[in-house]
């Protein structure tokens, strides 16, 4: 429960209200070096309080050994007051917490479909089977956003497109001028996805009802329940299953996921009520 010790290394900006923050630890955590994608870890800033943040980037997959990689949106108190920060501030970090998707499928066709912030714990697991993968295992990413502006994970979405054995299709609500990706949402081009690559499995993340919608699609174009992984998010407050904030029917996202198979989600009523996320 007591925080590590940290220093805010970099801080990377990636669209007008979310950063990327590059923790370096003191002294370095091996746990934090193992971890998992769709993990989370507990960032608290002396006199401002603490918050879950997933992982957008691992060391088991290209990050330095020794840091924390966080995708943050400003959208409370914690978070205003972590984006006032410079590098060089000291910060604390707990965990890694949590179950995060499934080891041991780096060689398998998969779609992986995110909204909004819903890139970042995707990012971690993409960089992770791209640096793991049978060479021509392929992989699709569609990934959804509000408008062209609040794309994040841009360098990552561009990297990516060069990869010939990667599809990526990128969407956005609102198109102007000169947008040269689909419009609309992401429900709406999954499966095309999934079928250009013969995709055997799908990891999602995004707010819940894209998360719904998204899965029920990929169940009826014949991907099974077990095979489509997806990252809730819920408000938590200590990470171990304590405080029953994040208790989903008899289940805690903390502990229990937060990635599940969206077989044992159709067993949980409440895994995909509406609520607001406050973090990436």
């Amino acid at each position: 429960m007591l925080p590590h010790p940290a220093r805010l290394a970099d801080i990377v900006p990636e669209s007008d209200d979310t950063r990327t923050f590059v923790l370096v630890l003191d002294p370095p955590v091996a746990a934090f070096d193992a971890a998992a994608p769709g993990q989370f870890v507990m960032l608290s800033l002396l006199g401002h309080g603490e918050a879950a943040f997933s992982l957008s980037s691992l060391p088991r997959a290209g990050a330095a050994n020794g840091t924390v990689v966080v995708t943050i949106r400003r959208v409370g108190h914690l978070t205003s007051a972590l984006f006032a920060l410079a590098p060089g501030a000291r910060v604390g970090v707990r965990g890694p917490f949590g179950h995060g998707f499934p080891a041991g499928a780096a060689g398998t066709p998969t779609l992986y479909v995110a909204g909004g912030c819903g890139l970042s714990p995707l990012k971690a697991a993409i960089d992770l089977q791209l640096a793991t993968r049978p060479p021509g295992t392929p992989l699709a990413v569609v990934y959804g956003a509000r408008d062209p502006e609040a794309r994040i994970h841009r360098a990552a979405l561009a990297a990516w497109e060069r990869l010939p054995d990667v599809h990526l299709v990128e969407c956005v609500e609102r198109a102007p001028a000169g947008w040269w990706g689909r419009v609309g949402v992401v429900t709406e081009h999954c499966a095309e996805a999934a079928a250009v690559i013969g995709a055997r499995r799908a990891a999602l993340c995004g707010p819940p009802a894209m998360l719904a919608a998204t899965a029920r699609r990929l169940v009826a174009t014949g991907l099974g329940p077990a095979a489509i992984h997806v990252a809730l998010e819920r408000y938590m407050k200590c990470g171990v299953g304590h405080c029953g904030h994040c208790y989903v029917n008899h289940r805690y996202v903390c502990t229990d996921g937060p990635v599940f198979p969206f077989a044992e989600l159709l067993r949980l009523p409440d895994a995909f009520a509406a609520e607001s996320a406050a973090a990436c």
